[in-house]
């Protein structure tokens, strides 16, 4: 194998012997031989002797100044629970289970009482993330946060924007919520679980 080499490697695809080099990312050795962890472009680095596969479609990292897509899960008195299920920009998903909690004092600009007015379990939240590590934090403050797709407290049926609150024809209801100005402009479905 030359050091220039670049090629697709497979999981478990010899790359080199831990003589010549350092198991580096995207790689992990098995009695003195060094293997491809999944599937990516085999690089060599000189420099730090070292073999290492980068992904061709790696899963997306969330770091802080992110802006999400997420599904309210859980709604506690001072917090909410949203599952992440995508990042603004990625054309990949996250990696599954990726929970983020929202804080009643990142919701709005305004004072925020009570989180029921604002989330419903179900909603489809569109959020920036605040903190990445040890947890994830989000913000919905500012009027490009905030539900981009919401389902009606009675019916679970989709509702329209009207009037600055979301409508349920079926139910002829309106309720509040923290609405994005995107709401409705997004195609976006809910997952069945």
């Amino acid at each position: 194998m030359t050091k220039n080499e670049k090629r697709l490697v497979f999981p478990g695809d010899e790359v080199g012997m831990a003589e010549e080099w350092l198991s580096g990312k995207g790689t992990y050795e098995d009695e003195g031989k060094i293997h491809a962890a999944h599937v990516g472009i085999l690089q060599y680095d000189d420099d730090n002797l070292e073999a290492k596969v980068e992904p061709v479609n790696p899963i997306v990292e969330i770091e802080e100044g992110d802006i999400i897509y997420g599904v309210v899960e859980a709604r506690k008195n001072s917090m909410v629970v949203i599952s992440i299920d995508m990042v603004e920009g990625s054309s990949r998903g996250v990696k599954e289970d990726t929970e983020a909690s929202l804080h009643i004092s990142k919701v709005s600009d305004d004072y925020t009482e009570e989180l029921e007015n604002e989330y419903l379990v179900g909603d489809i939240v569109r959020a920036k993330v605040v903190q990445a590590e040890p947890t994830l934090r989000l913000s919905t403050i500012g009027s490009e946060f905030g539900i981009v797709k919401g389902y009606c407290s009675q019916c679970r049926k989709d509702m329209k924007y009207e009037k600055n609150k979301l409508y349920c024809p079926r139910c002829d209801i309106y309720e509040n919520r923290k609405i994005s100005k995107a709401y409705g402009k997004i195609k976006l479905k809910r997952k069945d679980k």
